[in-house]
């Protein structure tokens, strides 16, 4: 009988000494709240660095969630163009970015799949640029880096 109490003993220790180590891990809260600046693309296993132009764009989302929504693109003339300029509100579900915001008095929402998050980096499908040079935009993944 003091065998199996021994035995009951020890084990209660050895699960209450490896909770311990679990209460004292700080647990890192990642928000996507922030200003996020395209980086690169990533299509069919390559990575594509974001000329000057494209980086000029941006993901800005407040505490709040108030913020913009800025792209930027070259023109065939060699000229920085922004191309499109968003405000309103955003919204996040797990997979989608979302934007509504007010034009010429209609509600309209841009949303974008996010494939991940963490603090420094954001990853969303884009099929907004042609990077394969033939005709029609490619699906790809545009990771943007927190500022």
């Amino acid at each position: 009988m003091k065998f199996f109490l021994g035995i009951c003993l020890f084990m209660t220790v050895i699960s209450c000494s490896g909770n311990d180590d679990n209460e004292n891990t700080p647990v890192e809260s990642v928000s996507i709240n922030g200003s996020w600046k395209p980086f690169k693309y990533e299509f069919r296993g390559k990575s594509i660095l974001l000329n000057d132009c494209d980086k000029k764009g941006e993901i800005s989302i407040n505490s709040d969630f108030s913020g913009t929504y800025e792209r930027y693109a070259l023109s065939s003339a060699g000229s920085c163009d922004h191309i499109d300029s968003f405000g309103g509100k955003w919204s996040y579900d797990n997979s989608s970015l979302t934007i509504t915001y007010n034009e010429a008095g209609t509600v309209k929402t841009l949303k974008k799949t996010v494939q991940s998050f963490t603090n420094v980096e954001l990853r969303i499908s884009d099929n907004s640029k042609d990077l394969d040079d033939t005709p029609g935009n490619d699906m790809a993944t545009l990771v943007f880096v927190k500022q």
